[in-house]
């Protein structure tokens, strides 16, 4: 499916991002952006930006691919964060590895990794193709 138009995949994963606004703040079921759960403003912050994302991709498809390379760039960094955070805080947490307070674990919570998952492919979909439709080459010189 392309990047372009208003139905695309990227496209109406944008435009659900009411529903996932909803699950999370009514059904308690955060995947679109369980990092932030313990950052209230910043995953509002996000989930504005994703609508505001969601309303310039159908006023305006041909700016899509565009929208969607900036939002899937944002969405890569946060990914990157949220899998690499953890590691940071197990190591300096190294010589309380026993404490009953240690809680690298739950980062890697299924709403987590749910979120991983679809966030990544979304991201990893929407930057390729975006890269593809305004002729950018997405390899590598040499």
């Amino acid at each position: 499916m392309s990047i372009q138009g208003r139905h695309s995949i990227t496209s109406v994963y944008y435009y659900i991002t009411p529903l996932f606004i909803v699950l999370d703040y009514f059904g308690g079921i955060s995947v679109r952006v369980a990092v932030l759960d313990s950052f209230p403003l910043y995953k509002n912050l996000y989930y504005g930006f994703c609508v505001l994302c969601g309303v310039g991709m159908y006023a305006s498809p041909r700016c899509a691919p565009i929208v969607a390379l900036f939002e899937s760039t944002v969405n890569i960094l946060m990914i990157v964060l949220a899998v690499f955070l953890p590691y940071i805080q197990v190591v300096m947490q190294a010589d309380n590895i026993l404490d009953s307070s240690w809680q690298a674990a739950s980062a890697f919570a299924i709403p987590r990794i749910v979120n991983l998952i679809l966030a990544g492919t979304v991201a990893i979909f929407a930057f390729y193709g975006s890269l593809r439709v305004l002729g950018i080459s997405g390899r590598h010189p040499g």
